[in-house]
């Protein structure tokens, strides 16, 4: 699978997003801290996922810690793609208690292991 870098990335004080296409999809991967330190990159990174026109993957494996801004990240692509769902993979028990305190389980599935597993629809 090729991969192209469709938005370089940032990094924060303690986390990362880097948008990439990959296939027939777009990957947002994150790491470290997903918080207020990242929210204007985290804006950026919802409009360049969605200008693809692609289904959204979010790879989240490497995610410490999630709070309300991350959050809303995953709500936001969810809603403005064109499936009206993102996937995504290697959540850890912060992100899955987030998604499931929030009620997001009908747009944002979450799937074990990697990236290359289940995939956007």
């Amino acid at each position: 699978m090729t991969s192209s870098e469709v938005f370089p990335g940032f990094t924060g004080p303690a986390g990362t997003v880097r948008v990439d296409r990959a296939g027939e999809r777009v990957v947002v991967h994150l790491a470290g801290e997903v918080d207020a330190c990242l929210g204007p990159v985290l804006g950026r990174g919802v409009e360049e996922a969605l200008a693809t026109g692609l289904p959204v993957l979010v790879r989240a494996d490497g995610v410490t810690s999630m709070d309300s801004t991350g959050l809303g990240f995953l709500a936001r692509l969810a809603s403005r793609s064109a499936e009206r769902r993102i996937t995504v993979t290697g959540a850890p028990d912060v992100v899955r208690h987030l998604v499931h305190r929030a009620r997001l389980e009908g747009v944002v599935e979450l799937v074990d292991g990697p990236g290359e597993a289940g995939g956007a629809r």
